[in-house]
């Protein structure tokens, strides 16, 4: 425990300070945690006998790469201008050729690849970089430092309300099958409990004048949003390791598993939380 919460501290502070400092700071924090992210999941699979190609992979990556460098831009965006038809997106034929290449390998190589390794390929980088790229585009909203917290505080709160209601109350099992831990007390318990913690630091970001760029109802809503994708996002890498057979996608965070372990929850909630704000025409335009 005591080497657990070390961990989540140190995390914590460097999380802390990329978001808060942004650039290019954030964007390389992003970038190498979409890198290993990525590969932690591959190696997950390939733990459980399939191969996923993994420099494929570096397709994602290139992306994802360009999407940071066009300071915000759509992660499917990859735009060029050309003197006959103006400006073109290249991420659709770019994708589309790499994709075809990648099927051609379970033509020249039956024997080594099938069409599940393809699967679990292109999942793969849909799954890890292509939610962990809404990262960026929250944080370069108009008061996108104070949304991104909210989206990750709500995340952990989710997370730890839920660990201590029901390491309390909890006593009938939520998915045992899935996560034998998890309870249905524990459920609510981080359900409720963010949506209070939630409104609070929205009530203190409103009356301080800190951020008042969002009514105080939307931090309510929000803090149900959160409190349950949270979970369904934690819950989802719950059953992609009991099916790869893997307690943790990784070892490299002391304690805590893999990257993906650790942001299982995020890549979830933070692309809920974008989409909603831009549903009701929060935080305003990409700087």
């Amino acid at each position: 425990m005591k080497q657990r919460v070390i961990s989540a501290l140190i995390i914590s502070v460097i999380g802390v300070s990329a978001v808060v400092i942004g650039g290019i700071v954030l964007d390389v924090l992003l970038l190498a945690i979409a890198t290993i992210g990525l590969y932690e999941f591959y190696g997950a699979f390939a733990k459980k006998g399939h191969s996923p190609i993994k420099i494929f992979g570096l397709v994602y990556i290139a992306f994802f790469a360009l999407m940071l460098f066009l300071d915000g831009e759509s992660y499917m965006t990859v735009l060029v201008d050309t003197k006959v038809h103006g400006t073109i997106n290249l991420f659709p034929p770019i994708f589309i050729i790499s994709l075809m290449a990648l099927l051609a390998v379970i033509v020249f190589q039956f024997e080594k690849y099938n069409i599940v390794d393809i699967a679990i390929t292109l999942f793969g980088g849909f799954y890890v970089v292509l939610l962990l790229s809404y990262f960026v585009r929250l944080r370069d909203l108009s008061g996108g430092i104070y949304l991104f917290f909210i989206a990750l505080v709500g995340a952990v709160a989710t997370d730890t309300f839920a660990f201590f209601v029901g390491k309390k109350f909890g006593k009938r099992k939520l998915l045992p099958s899935v996560s034998p831990k998890k309870t249905v007390a524990g459920s609510v318990g981080g359900f409720l409990g963010n949506i209070i913690l939630i409104t609070i630091i929205g009530a203190v970001l409103i009356y301080s004048d800190t951020y008042t760029g969002m009514a105080l109802y939307h931090y309510i809503i929000l803090g149900a949003l959160i409190g349950i994708v949270a979970q369904v996002g934690d819950l989802v890498a719950s059953a992609i390791k009991r099916y790869a057979g893997v307690k943790d996608f990784g070892k490299i965070i002391p304690g805590h598993g893999g990257i993906l372990d650790r942001i299982d929850s995020y890549i979830f909630t933070v692309p809920v939380v974008y989409y909603y704000l831009l549903l009701f025409g929060i935080g305003g335009v990409l700087k």
